[in-house]
């Protein structure tokens, strides 16, 4: 008897339960301006964005339509810019912290700025020191080279050749550091006029 009984309950159970599950529906607009829906998902509406729906019409989950092979490619890009965006926002926001954390003044970072710029000097004036002792050097070969009426023996025309490699790479070094100065130049005074910004638009105290 009890057997039967809990049985019948169960079988009750299951009939309340399945007109709930049954209340829940799947619409979705077509092309012609109907909907099609179904307490399954209609097979009109396997490709196209679809509603769930519960048991008194209102919406609870929307579903996108798949996307083709351009859209998709589309999204992909995206999805891709906007990860840059989010990681060059990232590295900005880093750079800014670093920034106002090094500099509390404007005084600190001309010192920075001018303590870069006058190692640099100083290794342009070393190098020209070795750019004039190659020149010197320069001079005296091709005076030696003027006791030859003929061919020029091959440890001179060696000496020559290696000089003249030692002038050029002298001077691209003179031009490389000169063009260093430039940019940190540039770097500091782009620093001094984000460090404005961050601090609101007013100057850093001195």
């Amino acid at each position: 008897m009890k057997l039967r009984t809990t049985f019948s309950l169960l079988t009750l159970g299951l009939a309340l339960a399945a007109p709930v599950q049954a209340s829940r529906s799947f619409c979705c607009s077509l092309d012609d301006g109907n909907r099609s829906c179904g307490d399954v998902l209609p097979e009109a509406c396997r490709n196209r964005a679809y509603v769930e729906l519960n048991e008194r019409g209102v919406r609870v989950r929307s579903v996108e339509a798949p996307l083709n092979a351009s859209q998709q490619a589309a999204r992909d890009a995206q999805l891709k810019k906007q990860k840059e965006a989010d990681l060059q926002a990232l590295d900005q926001k880093r750079r800014d912290t670093a920034l106002l954390a090094t500099y509390a003044t404007d005084k600190e970072l001309d010192r920075t700025r001018d303590r870069l710029i006058a190692e640099l000097e100083r290794s342009i004036k070393n190098t020209e020191g070795k750019l004039a002792a190659a020149n010197k050097e320069k001079t005296k070969l091709a005076k030696d080279g003027e006791f030859y009426k003929g061919k020029l023996p091959n440890t001179l025309t060696s000496s020559m050749r290696r000089n003249q490699m030692a002038i050029e790479a002298e001077q691209q070094s003179i031009q490389a550091k000169k063009k260093e100065i430039e940019q940190v130049t540039a770097r500091f005074e782009a620093d001094r006029k984000r460090l404005q910004e961050l601090r609101g638009g007013a100057p850093a105290q001195p």
